[in-house]
């Protein structure tokens, strides 16, 4: 028989023991299962490397080319950038003047906007309708093109400012916009997000390592029955090769079926934008689209890592075995698998902290999913050493289940490894979530407690004006109620803190302060009795608690600058709050065209809410690698049940009843998840060492307690259903099934 011949007899062969082998519909679904949620992990970091591919693309289009002012000459057009937010979130504000008349257009833009009007994003427009965005900037001239957002759910607008209010001073010349390539400057959305390098770990460590877990672990469902027919294969002479192409047949069915399935749920993503939960992210489908060579390939490779990982475990039967009988091997682990988890751990820990700023993340990741991965090993160390010690105890005591089980624990660590593996890394994936979600949401918590104390009851307007009758056009169209402060901070050669607040007397005395014709115009007040308001602008300003407060009865517009320019405060006469988003629009229209009012602290409570959006990236991609880990627990525990049942069945014939079967799954289920629980929740703890720096502790000890806790109930679930299982399967056992 020719070797062609006789390999497609064997693809053939494998194929049709798909269901046929032990436990062959779970394996059947766990291999689909994994090789579906390996394509799509692999698949999203194809899908995150084209958005961060188009970002740069369509934010380099739109980048200008900025000349010097000797070249002013050759100038099209004026350009500045600034910022703004609406419902607590940044956005890019580029401001715009065409100085030809056939000047090129920014993408995304049909025509020039006229002076004091703008464009702005879908996104924006829809996200800032209760706060007035429309008329904030100036009349609306339309909407920015999908070309010219980085994102479909980017927040931006083109402003093309007022003449009187136009600072052509403070704005550069542009010859077009372009950069060319390797220029793309960041601009927009690419401010606030972290880079590729980043989410891309995030993705690997909550994703991509669940499912390769899971991917290992499928293919060892079944493995007794598979090794025994591989080991016959030996025996009957067939090279490395049969063993080989029987596995391919026998893997490929379902690792085709779980390539489809991962197909028809990344096809929506071609067709059309895809929007996340939780996130606010809306991906592109043209990025998708760009994306699909490297889908495509990445199918292929879980495919192929599919296969690889059923076939390189095979046995293989040394060369001074002389016998030809094709007995099932011990499931020991390798000896040189659980050395590797000091060395991964030393990794994790020291690594990361050696490595620059931009490998940090990167390294502490793959430390993290090193250590994960080689934890199960040692946990399995333990139990095979527990187990020589509680067989020999049985032996003693009389107790065939601690004997059954202790000799179970001690030659089959593998097998410990792989159920214990999905505890471990469930822990491991808890605590992580919990650690980053805990550092991107502590500056919020800071943040926000300014504004809890005072609310919007007192803004900073700024820039501070450099012509008197701008501010008095300012003053003269505030709404009934808000009074206007300057606040000057003491020159750097006083000694003494000191706030000075300039304003009428209805202003000072809306901040409690001494306002009176017949006491001096300037009065102190210390900090007894002092306005929390007052307490909050000291703070935020730099001044020290106990500094000195001085109160100066005066007009706003008068004040001129001693050494630093005044800081514009306003308050309402009755200490309620202000409406923010009208003292913006009034701000802009008479003040400057990059004027703006907002509550103290607003920048580091803007800049936590960018952090607060990468959190929710990590508490989606938490839970993602979350269910997968729960997917993978629950395929293992089925399969060691069925293999538990099989194993342990006829020793109800020797023992005369069924009572072994419990105390054999409490020492062989219960106790290795035990030891994963403790094991596991130890060295999480240790791996946020290099993260919880500066005496931060994100994650509470608490946290551990209830991962313990909760694996230690799960453990005596298991140890019930597999009870269950042996005495079900008990009940039916034959000595000819065997």
């Amino acid at each position: 028989m020719k070797s062609r011949p006789l390999l497609l007899q064997l693809l053939r062969a494998g194929w049709r023991t798909t269901f046929s082998t032990e436990a062959g519909r779970l394996r059947f679904w766990a291999l689909g299962s994994a090789t579906c949620l390996l394509a799509l992990a692999l698949g999203g970091l194809a899908l995150a490397h084209a958005t961060y591919d188009g970002r740069e693309i369509r934010g380099g289009a739109r980048a200008p080319q900025i000349i010097s002012e000797e070249q002013r000459n050759e100038a099209v057009a004026l350009w500045s950038w600034g910022s703004d937010d609406v419902d607590g979130r940044q956005h890019s504000v580029v401001y715009i003047e065409p100085m030809r008349s056939n000047a090129p257009l920014p993408p995304g833009l049909s025509h020039w906007p006229k002076p004091g009007e703008a464009v702005l994003s879908p996104a924006l427009l829809k996200a800032g309708q209760r706060e007035g965005i429309r008329t904030r900037y100036g009349k609306l001239a339309g909407t920015i093109g999908a070309e010219g957002l980085e994102a479909p759910e980017e927040r931006f607008a083109y402003v093309r400012p007022r003449a009187e209010l136009l600072d052509r001073k403070d704005m550069h010349p542009v010859r077009a916009f372009g950069l060319h390539q390797g220029g793309v400057a960041s601009l927009g959305e690419s401010m606030s997000i972290p880079g590729f390098s980043v989410f891309a770990a995030g993705l690997a460590g909550f994703a991509l390592l669940p499912a390769g877990a899971f991917a290992l672990a499928s293919v060892r469902i079944g493995s007794v029955v598979r090794e025994r027919r591989l080991a016959l294969f030996q025996a009957l002479g067939a090279g490395k090769t049969s063993q080989i192409v029987f596995t391919v047949g026998e893997v490929a069915a379902p690792a085709l079926c779980g390539l489809a399935g991962a197909a028809v749920l990344m096809s929506p993503t071609l067709i059309s934008n895809v929007r996340f939960p939780w996130t606010e992210f809306t991906l592109s489908a043209q990025d998708a689209r760009r994306a699909l060579p490297w889908l495509a390939a990445s199918g292929a490779l879980a495919v192929v890592m599919m296969v690889a990982a059923a076939v390189v475990p095979h046995p293989s039967r040394r060369p001074s075995e002389g016998s030809t009988r094709p007995v099932p091997r011990f499931q020991r682990q390798r000896a040189w698998l659980p050395w590797l988890f000091p060395f991964a751990m030393l990794f994790a820990v020291r690594g990361s902290e050696l490595a620059g700023d931009d490998l940090r993340l990167p390294v502490y990741a793959a430390g993290v999913a090193a250590v994960l991965l080689t934890l199960p090993s040692v946990i399995a160390v333990f139990t095979g050493w527990a187990g020589t010690g509680i067989a020999q105890a049985g032996n003693k005591l009389g107790r065939p289940g601690m004997l059954v089980a202790g000799r179970r624990m001690a030659a089959q660590t593998r097998v410990t490894a792989r159920f214990v593996a999905a505890v471990v890394v469930m822990i491991g994936l808890v605590a992580q979530t919990q650690l980053w979600t805990g550092l991107l949401g502590e500056n919020a918590a800071n943040a926000m407690a300014t504004k809890d104390r005072i609310g919007t009851s007192l803004l900073v307007v700024s820039p501070y004006p450099d012509s008197e009758a701008r501010l008095r056009d300012f003053t003269a169209a505030l709404p009934s109620g808000v009074e206007l402060l300057a606040a000057q901070e003491a020159s750097p050669g006083e000694n003494t803190a000191r706030l000075t607040l300039t304003g009428s007397c209805t202003a000072l005395t809306a901040l409690k302060l001494p306002c009176s014709a017949a006491t001096p115009a300037t009065s102190r007040q210390r900090q007894t009795a002092r306005d929390v308001r007052v307490s909050e602008l000291l703070r935020w300003t730099g001044n020290e608690a106990e500094g000195q407060v001085v109160a100066r009865q005066g007009r706003v517009d008068g004040v001129h600058a001693e050494d630093e320019s005044p800081i514009l405060i306003a308050v309402d006469k009755s200490g309620s709050n202000l409406r923010v988003s009208a003292l913006k629009e009034t701000a802009r229209a008479h003040l400057d065209m990059r004027a703006n009012a907002e509550p103290l602290g607003n920048s580091w409570l803007l800049g936590a809410n960018d952090l607060e959006v990468s959190a929710s990236w990590v508490r989606l991609l938490g839970l993602i690698g979350a269910c997968l880990t729960v997917f993978a627990m629950g395929f293992t525990a089925l399969a060691e049940f069925l293999r538990f049942g099989r194993e342990v069945a006829p020793l109800s014939v020797l023992t005369g009843g069924r009572g072994v079967f419990g105390a054999v799954a409490a020492w062989s289920l219960v106790l290795p998840t035990l030891l994963a629980a403790v094991f596991g929740s130890v060295v999480s703890l240790w791996l946020t060492a290099p993260i919880t720096v500066g005496g931060m502790q994100p994650v509470s000890d608490s946290l551990y307690l209830v991962l313990a806790g909760g694996a230690s109930a799960s453990a005596v679930v298991l140890c019930l259903w597999a009870w269950r299982s042996a005495n079900r399967l008990a009940a039916s056992w034959r000595p000819s099934a065997d």
